[in-house]
């Protein structure tokens, strides 16, 4: 796991500002390289968190000594021993034991195609001597993360982070207001926008060559290599499927295992990481850890189920308990390390930290079984609303003023509004999806802050949803937007920082190209949770001694934002609420606002506020 920057262009890089920039997620070394084509410069630089090949074999930017090419990567492909013995038996020689190897020699051989043979999590540049052209990639999920830009003359510039970007003091800083106004919409930044206007997010399973021969060189044009999409056309595992999705989940665990540093496992008392566990000690018992992260004052304490877990499965087990006072302190390096704002990637920082000190550099997640298999409520709910508005037909007009009466739904006027902008996508799966995920309404946003600006209120990053000509179920149509929108956008953007951040990388099995590919071909009538069984292609692997984990409610880990905001975080609170009205219009009442939270103001309510104190401490902070 490490830092990428590459930059084409006649503009000199600062590369000691960029790698500082990036030593945080390569503090084991860091190296450059400098070519040029015709009368533009060529630098590759990196920053290195050794996991394979600890020695000075792996170190990066790697060359190629036969062809001249060079890399830089960032991730880990997870079947490089398979494709590494493909390559042997085509009389190719290493001289590491790296993936990063494998990439450089893999692409000799098959050129552009390699990407179509890789199983992983990955953002890589590679010069091609030969060719004279600069390849990039980026794995099938959006896992590693990589933006890109024009330069304010002329250049183009890659990075693994937003802020090295803005580092090289070469790219435009202005704000992107539509990228603002989706962080309140949604929670997060949508892809392909970042916070930064010049600045985008290459997207995931998409390559891209750049011909540094030409007079021009332009921004790259992406081409897609995979859709998982066209995967759940063919829904070939039927009665077989348990024993196909063991095989294929056990084979991704073994290959995501492969580490020359320790690995471990974050274990709440949920389903997912619980099946990760119970297939994993036998294999790894004794050099597999488990970590559980508790806040003393937290009401969704899991520590005590999940050591449950661990001893009846004979796992080292660690939980950190926080102190107050280090708990501040941490929350408030957690808002320094975002790249871009965050909403939700504090829980991550923290329980990465605190991991960390317990010797786990690789760690395994149980993020993305979820959408896979159905864990949300709304894959229930939205199935069934969207049957409904297809048997009413051309009757939905009539019925939508009778359905926002019915008896259970809340009467305040937001949650109305919530029903009405639902309603309203009741023919679209992308649509009502986003409507689920929505974090703040359009009046909620209207009475805060009314920039003199028109904003899209549709989450561009969602577009890539798959062709109503594909006629996929409903609840196949929902997991693909799941994964595309919330998954990519949040969980994974937010895991990737807040792990980076502290030198640590994380693994997640459940989103592996193969399992992911195996799964979503598999009918929804043996995974689809029910009121009597969850997530059966998973429960299936957890023996009788654990039960317990299936009997419990799905619950997450949640900071109480209220009690931080109105007590360790009060002046920040302050400071970046008065910062946005001050510089983006904003009209925020930061003293009401605490006085509201002192009061025990709605969990969700106060989630808001801390989205808002997390964009008014970046915008301060980066402005």
């Amino acid at each position: 796991m490490c830092g990428i920057y590459g930059y084409i262009g006649t503009e000199n890089v600062n590369s000691e500002k960029v790698l500082a920039a990036l030593h945080r997620r390569g503090p084991d070394s860091q190296g450059t390289w400098r070519g040029s084509v015709r009368s533009r410069q060529i630098h590759l630089l990196h920053t290195r968190l050794a996991i394979l090949d600890l020695s000075p074999s792996g170190h990066q930017p790697m060359v190629d000594a036969s062809t001249g090419n060079v890399i830089v990567f960032n991730g880990e492909i997870y079947n490089f021993q398979e494709l590494r013995q493909q390559l042997k038996a085509q009389g190719l020689e290493f001289r590491s034991h790296t993936d990063t190897e494998v990439l450089l020699l893999g692409y000799r051989v098959w050129g552009k195609q390699l990407v179509e043979r890789l199983d992983g999590m990955f953002a890589f540049l590679l010069f091609d001597a030969i060719q004279q052209h600069l390849f990039i990639a980026r794995d099938h999920i959006g896992i590693k993360p990589l933006y890109y830009a024009q330069t304010q003359e002329g250049g183009i510039a890659f990075a693994s982070e937003v802020r090295a970007l803005i580092s090289s003091e070469l790219i435009a800083k202005d704000w992107d207001y539509q990228s603002i106004h989706d962080y309140l919409v949604y929670g997060s930044v949508q892809e392909p926008r970042t916070i930064r206007q010049a600045i985008k997010a290459f997207p995931p399973a998409h390559y891209a060559c750049i011909d540094l021969k030409q007079d021009l060189v332009a921004l790259p044009t992406p081409h897609r290599y995979w859709n998982l999409a066209e995967s759940a056309c063919y829904q070939r595992h039927k009665e077989n499927s348990q024993v196909i999705h063991a095989e294929v989940l056990q084979r991704t665990l073994e290959q995501q295992l492969i580490a020359d540093v320790p690995v471990g496992l974050f274990l709440s008392a949920g389903i997912d990481s619980t099946v990760l566990a119970t297939l994993l000690s036998p294999v790894i018992r004794d050099k597999l850890s488990a970590f559980t992260f508790n806040l003393q004052d937290s009401i969704k304490d899991e520590s005590h189920l999940a050591a449950m877990t661990a001893q009846q499965l004979n796992l080292e087990h660690h939980v950190a308990r926080l102190s107050q006072k280090t708990l501040s302190h941490w929350l408030l390096d957690s808002f320094a390390a975002m790249d871009q704002p965050s909403s939700d990637g504090t829980n991550t920082y923290l329980i990465s930290k605190a991991s960390l000190e317990h010797g786990m550099t690789v760690v395994l997640s149980g993020c993305g079984a979820d959408e896979l298999h159905g864990g949300y409520p709304q894959f229930r709910s939205l199935s069934q609303l969207y049957q409904v508005g297809r048997r009413l037909g051309r009757m939905k007009s009539g019925f939508m003023p009778w359905i926002e009466k019915l008896k259970g739904w809340r009467q305040s006027s937001i949650y109305q509004e919530r029903l009405k902008l639902l309603l309203q996508q009741i023919d679209s799966p992308s649509g009502m999806v986003q409507e689920i995920r929505r974090f703040l309404t359009p009046t909620q946003i209207h009475d805060f802050w009314f920039a003199g600006k028109s904003f899209d209120n549709t989450a561009i990053g969602w577009n890539d949803k798959p062709d109503d000509e594909m006629n996929l179920d409903i609840e196949t149509q929902i997991s693909l937007n799941e994964i595309q929108g919330y998954l990519r956008n949040t969980l994974l953007r937010d895991s990737d920082w807040a792990t980076m951040a502290n030198q640590q990388e994380l693994r997640v099995p459940y989103l592996g190209k193969c399992y992911m590919e195996t799964v979503i071909q598999i009918s929804w009538n043996y995974k689809r949770t029910t009121k009597t069984r969850k997530k059966p292609l998973l429960t299936c692997h957890i023996p009788q001694n654990l039960q317990h984990v299936l009997q419990r409610k799905k619950t997450g880990f949640d900071l109480d934002y209220g009690m931080y905001l109105s007590g360790l975080m009060r002046d920040y609170l302050h400071s970046s609420l008065t910062y946005l009205n001050q510089a983006y219009e904003f009209r925020l009442n930061p003293n009401q606002i605490e006085q509201e939270l002192k009061m025990g103001d709605p969990a969700k309510q106060a989630r808001r506020y801390w989205a808002l104190t997390s964009l008014g401490f970046y915008l301060q902070q980066h402005g």
